[in-house]
């Protein structure tokens, strides 16, 4: 079977087939309880492309995102990390790259370079992320960026200088960590020497010895400095010209404001932090007691507020986490992130698209007084996976029996932390109850992971992340999109595997009686899920001798008319 992501849907039927699929899939949702978010979170090095790894804006990328919102009906994308990734070992993990920098991947390279010259960065594109190939000094994207930096036109050069004056405020203090890590060999600043690992450190430098090193480093190092400056600004052009069309096409676009702070901020800010304490996985704890540490996260939340529609707070509960205090900074840090958002989007700026990942263990976060939910808690929006569904937690269900309002959380089967699908017992049982499928029956892994996508369809807000949407496997820091993911996803979903949006509402239909009070569409969404299984459709083989064989039939028609038609005039 093959379904095309342009303007109409091959179901070798009529192409109106298009727009009846958009009409029952948004219908279908609503009825279900969709009536708000429907995200699909994915990496921008996942994404489909030419080079060896995902580009976002990309053409190729652009048309991934047209086909999820018309098969999935999703309307908002939520970005993984967008910073510039570092390598180690082996492996360049997302979630350690920097934090008020946007990265390679981010650049659109081909929007500034000729098609030939875009052919030279085009690789063996395989199912799997090739970092080297784009983030490698030498690779032949670096090169390519820094002839590139070298040879600008004038407009550019124009327009370069001007984003240096009224572009990212930090850039200056960032270009100086790249020139200083180069000198020094490592990106870890307390292995430098004292004046440049403490160089904004105002209790150790003063202010004269920071401005004369500052100057040295210039001419030591001024075109290094304005060449990491120069792929910002290609970044946040490409960035802002591919949300543009991509608001154009109704999808959202949601940066992802990682809880960590870079090597170079923690340097270039050494008084925000409280030294020696971690909020974990080793990274410094802000001391909320200190104007600069506020200062420093207003700059963070202005960063993914300028440049993004929505913004998803990492980890959210660690800010607070202050060691030796008793007090909670729980509602002081929440309400900075509002207030700063709204001083950059406006007052009326809907808060419900800031979106908080409380999801910690008791000991780390508590949501609630008692039974009832915190205060600065409650009405933001909270986001989680049913990675522990049980019969009182993880589902739309249960939260809504807890007392959670439907658009203050978000709920997927999966996200990023996710381990790989595996049934569950317990789980198993709560999806039976929710969705009225006999539990038995979901002991088979393809119908269990059908049943965990599916219940989350019920939620006001819901996520659905990349792999498992496509059916995808292995860690989604390693997965591609292949080049030929329409064709991949529709044999996965013949196969019984992947996100088949329409078994999702059909499930959810059945459950909730839709069924009985709204027979015309529920029949129209079993259709559509038997299309998408392969179940309706015509063989191609017999499409094809079909269409053959009418036109041989036409062919013969046309020959015998046009003969009695000559006898007829002799």
């Amino acid at each position: 079977m093959k379904i095309s992501s342009g303007s109409s849907i091959n179901f070798c039927r009529k192409p109106s087939d298009s727009k009846d699929y958009n009409r029952v899939l948004q219908e279908g949702k609503i009825k279900a309880g969709n009536r708000g978010k429907s995200i699909l979170a994915v990496p921008a090095a996942s994404l489909p492309g030419k080079e060896g790894m995902g580009i976002f804006g990309s053409r190729e990328s652009l048309e991934f995102f047209s086909f999820a919102k018309q098969y999935w009906g999703i309307n908002e994308i939520q970005l993984l990390p967008v910073g510039r990734y570092h390598r180690h070992g082996d492996n360049y993990p997302i979630y350690s790259g920097t934090s008020m920098d946007l990265g390679s991947q981010m650049i659109d390279i081909q929007s500034f370079i000729s098609e030939s010259k875009y052919r030279n960065l085009i690789g063996n594109v395989t199912d799997k992320i090739d970092y080297n190939s784009v983030l490698l000094l030498n690779s032949e994207r670096e090169i390519t960026l820094r002839k590139l930096f070298e040879s600008m036109d004038t407009d550019l050069i124009r327009e370069f200088e001007q984003y240096k004056q009224t572009g990212n405020p930090i850039l200056e203090q960032k270009g100086l960590y790249q020139a200083l890590a180069k000198l020094h060999g490592s990106r870890d600043y307390k292995k430098w020497n004292s004046l440049d690992k403490n160089l904004f450190n105002s209790d150790i430098v003063t202010p004269i010895e920071r401005e004369e090193r500052i100057a040295e480093l210039h001419k030591l190092a001024d075109k290094e400095i304005d060449f990491y400056k120069f792929k910002q600004f290609l970044a946040d052009k490409s960035l802002k010209k591919a949300k543009d069309k991509l608001n154009s096409m109704g999808l959202k676009v949601n940066g992802d404001l990682i809880c960590g702070f870079s090597y170079d901020e923690v340097w270039s800010n050494p008084k925000a932090f409280r030294e020696g304490a971690t909020i974990g996985w080793g990274l410094p704890a802000l001391d909320l007691e200190n104007p600069e540490a506020e200062k420093l996260l207003r700059q963070k939340v202005d960063f993914y507020a300028k440049r993004f529609d929505g913004l998803r707070i990492d980890a959210s509960w660690t800010y607070i986490h202050q060691p030796h205090s008793t007090k909670d900074y729980a509602d002081k840090f929440l309400n900075i992130i509002d207030d700063e958002v709204k001083k950059i989007k406006g007052e009326s700026f809907d808060l419900k698209n800031i979106v908080h990942e409380f999801a910690a263990s008791h000991e780390d976060f508590n949501i609630y007084n008692g039974n009832t939910l915190k205060p600065y808690v409650k009405d933001r929006v909270k986001v989680y996976t049913s990675d522990w569904l049980s019969s009182g937690w993880g589902s739309n269900r249960s939260f809504l029996e807890r007392g959670w309002t439907k658009d203050s959380f978000i709920l997927g089967a999966t996200n990023h932390d996710s381990k790989p699908i595996e049934v569950s017992d317990e789980q198993a049982k709560a999806l039976g109850e929710i969705l009225k499928i006999p539990s038995e029956k979901l002991t088979d892994k393809k119908e269990f992971t059908k049943a965990k996508l599916a219940e989350p369809m019920s939620a006001y807000n819901n996520m659905l992340f990349f792999r498992e949407a496509l059916g995808m496997e292995g860690h989604y820091s390693k997965l591609r999109i292949p080049e030929n993911y329409e064709k991949q996803y529709f044999d996965k979903l013949e196969k019984g595997e992947g996100f088949n949006p329409m078994d999702a509402l059909e499930k959810s239909f059945k459950a909730q009686g839709l069924d009985k009070t709204e027979p015309k569409l529920y029949k129209k969404i079993v259709k559509y899920r038997k299309i998408l299984e392969g179940k309706n459709n015509m063989p191609y083989w017999k499409y094809t001798a079909g269409i053959l064989f009418s036109g041989i039939i036409l062919f013969t028609l046309y020959k015998i008319y046009t003969s009695k038609h000559r006898l007829n005039k002799s």
